[in-house]
């Protein structure tokens, strides 16, 4: 689950990389033929799955009512808001400090939280913005080329972490409504779309190039990437609870919109973009170097794990409990949101932290421990997820069935589980 943040404007021009020898019968080797590259000008053509990107997000955010000047207002009070909280949190951490150095009573519980929260957020600012600031990213003369896409990625960080300050600080007075989360995922597909059309001397392979030490990104993995931002799009939108209460009450139209999101996004608009198999990973020629290889060999299958399991139960499950309107206000909503915002990052920050690596800011394993520890952050609220998949286990085997329909990789049987789910779903009657 990755989209595209920033792509390194150093990658080379190569698509032949993944070229490898293989034996004849008489025991000659014979190299295979290198795929066929294209011309900077079949390169600029507009594919069919932006079209899809934009008018897919326009109907969902004109059935949700998103087109509101309340929306933008919206946007700006969590931002503000967050960044008054911000103040405060700095301010309360020096009077801290001070009552330490002078010798006054406090509970050791609000030094050690304190501390560990400083920690945490000094080592992610350290990551994503002071190492890559230091190195030039938005300073100095490299800066100036592609200007729009780094500082559309700096604004979607900024973005990010007042998120999780209201997200963790406000979430009853406005983080539960919020619009950040929308405006996020729209700056992270915005990105991901820039680096499409800004790279396009990246070579075009199956290896995705992003479970490497070495080797240079595929531009159909960014591409591909464009996808998973789509959907944490439409998801944003979808969990607004007014938002979602409005495509519910806007028709037919939406009503058909809704169901294709909510059962055929895979079956209908995932064939729009190129595929990267987790089996080709590594693949491309001195892409892994030997001391790396185990290291990525061993990640590369945790994200497949991963990826399973979030597509059907992060994903598909979520989305389900909120169509049959079986989630109540309270933790288990929290931890849903909490997802979601997790989810919408881990897609859009992966890529930021390839560019870390092909750039030589941060070293390749460390970048994509990050990265793991990023999208299995997740299972740090276990007994939440208990009681959410516990309390439905009949949609619990509905999407287990739709993981073993995946595992098979045959389109029919897909296509099957996609339409039996929704006619299951939408019949009235049956108790989840």
């Amino acid at each position: 689950m990755a989209a595209a943040q920033n792509v390194s404007d150093g990658a080379e021009s190569v698509e032949a990389t993944s070229s490898s020898a293989a034996t004849t019968s008489n025991g000659t080797d014979s190299v295979k033929a290198a795929p066929s590259k294209k011309s900077l000008e079949e390169r600029s053509k507009i594919p069919n799955s932006f079209y899809v990107t934009v008018v897919g997000y326009l109907a969902i955010a004109y059935f949700g009512n998103v087109f509101r000047m309340e929306t933008l207002y919206s946007w700006m009070d969590s931002m503000l808001l967050s960044t008054d909280k911000v103040y405060g949190s700095l301010v309360y951490s020096q009077e801290l400090a001070q009552s330490l150095v002078k010798g006054e009573s406090r509970p050791l519980s609000e030094y050690v939280q304190v501390s560990f929260i400083t920690l945490s957020v000094l080592s992610l600012l350290y990551i994503f913005v002071w190492a890559p600031f230091r190195a030039g990213f938005w300073t100095g003369s490299r800066s100036r080329r592609h200007v729009f896409h780094r500082y559309m990625g700096l604004a979607y960080m900024a973005q990010y972490f007042l998120a999780w300050f209201e997200f963790s600080t406000n979430y009853e007075e406005s983080g539960k409504d919020s619009f950040l989360p929308m405006f996020i995922a729209l700056n992270g597909i915005i990105q991901g779309w820039s680096a499409f059309f800004s790279f396009k001397v990246l070579p075009e392979l199956t290896d995705a190039g992003y479970y490497s030490n070495k080797a240079v990104l595929s531009r159909s993995f960014v591409h591909e990437n464009v996808f998973y931002s789509f959907m944490c799009l439409m998801g944003a939108v979808y969990y607004n609870d007014n938002c979602r209460a409005a495509l519910k009450a806007a028709g037919w139209p939406a009503r058909i919109f809704e169901l294709v999101y909510m059962f055929g996004p895979y079956v209908v608009i995932r064939p729009m973009f190129p595929t990267t198999r987790f089996s080709n990973a590594g693949t491309t020629r001195n892409g892994r170097t030997a001391d790396a290889e185990t290291f990525y060999k061993y990640a590369t299958i945790a994200v497949k794990i991963f990826y399973l399991y979030g597509k059907y139960f992060l994903g598909f499950y979520m989305n389900f409990l909120l169509f049959l309107d079986l989630v109540e206000p309270g933790p288990t909503r929290k931890f849903m949101d909490g997802l979601l915002l997790l989810n919408i990052g881990t897609v859009s920050l992966a890529i930021f932290l390839h560019t870390l690596r092909f750039r030589k800011v941060l070293p390749g394993r460390f970048t994509f421990s990050v990265y793991l520890l990023q999208i299995y952050a997740t299972f740090s609220a276990l007994p939440l997820a208990y009681e959410l998949f516990g309390a439905h286990l009949r949609l619990c085997g509905v999407c287990g069935a739709g993981l073993l329909a995946n595992m098979t990789r045959r389109k029919d049987v897909q296509v099957a589980w996609t339409v039996c789910t929704m006619v299951l779903l939408c019949w009235p009657g049956i108790e989840w």
